[in-house]
């Protein structure tokens, strides 16, 4: 049964930030169903309505599996969602500190010393970075869109070879100037698919990309065809490999 995506408003949002270390019992251990009762709390979104019961299955040990599955549990289950309105703090925040406290609580909160940074990245999303990449269910609803202009016939796929090592994420999703280049992020994840020397370490992608930055800048990808983006990256490939040459041993 699906019901309507609630925000926070701001002022509230404002409150909780401000406030963290006075709450860092409530993040370990506690909730915040008194303070949800107040007004401010539970503004309906016009837009999306999702599945409460998937705030229950999601997975926070952290494995690539559980974050290709939890990734696809968010996608299928937040309906009417789109990359504007998961811009939007109010509503990452509102999941964080009330419907999915568990899941973010027992993925991230680990050790008292780190806690309140912790929470402070984690449990709000401030700008895009902060909902793209570092909240922590809205990081999972930006991989399944990510993979679905990656990979529109293969969701999962598309997941499992951007999620494959969390350098893959960071290189390609964090970055400004590729993260939202459909046709780019689409030949790179299939590059991912079959080229093994960029599984060989973590570094590896992340020569790659520094070359798929510094000559892409001016390519209209949106006029090239899937074989002329694979024929760009595998030129970048090309000077990425004689930049840092690597022995082909570790990708089996």
């Amino acid at each position: 049964m699906t019901e309507p995506l609630r925000l926070l408003s701001q002022p509230i949002v404002d409150r909780l930030a401000g406030e963290i270390d006075q709450n860092i019992e409530r993040y370990r251990s506690g909730d915040f169903r008194d303070l949800a009762q107040q007004n401010g709390w539970a503004i309906e979104s016009r837009l999306a309505s999702w599945d409460p019961g998937i705030a229950a299955k999601l997975d926070p040990s952290g494995t690539p599996d559980a974050e290709v599955r939890n990734s696809m549990l968010v996608w299928h289950g937040l309906a009417g969602m789109t990359p504007a309105l998961a811009r939007e703090e109010r509503l990452w925040t509102r999941l964080c500190h009330v419907e999915c406290l568990e899941f973010a609580r027992a993925r991230w909160l680990h050790g008292k010393e780190t806690a309140p940074n912790m929470v402070r990245i984690h449990f709000f999303a401030n700008g895009t970075t902060g909902c793209r990449d570092d909240n922590a269910v809205g990081r999972l609803w930006w991989n399944a869109h990510v993979a679905s202009l990656a990979s529109p016939n293969d969701i999962e796929l598309g997941l499992r070879r951007l999620l494959a090592r969390a350098n893959y994420r960071m290189q390609i999703i964090e970055r400004a100037n590729t993260g939202f280049r459909e046709p780019l992020v689409r030949g790179i994840v299939r590059m991912l698919g079959s080229e093994q020397w960029l599984n060989i370490d973590d570094q590896a992608i992340v020569d790659f990309m520094i070359e798929v930055n510094k000559r892409s800048g001016s390519v209209v990808f949106e006029a090239l065809d899937d074989a002329g983006i694979d024929d760009h990256l595998g030129r970048c490939l090309e000077f990425a490999k004689a930049r840092k040459p690597r022995v082909e041993t570790a990708a089996a």
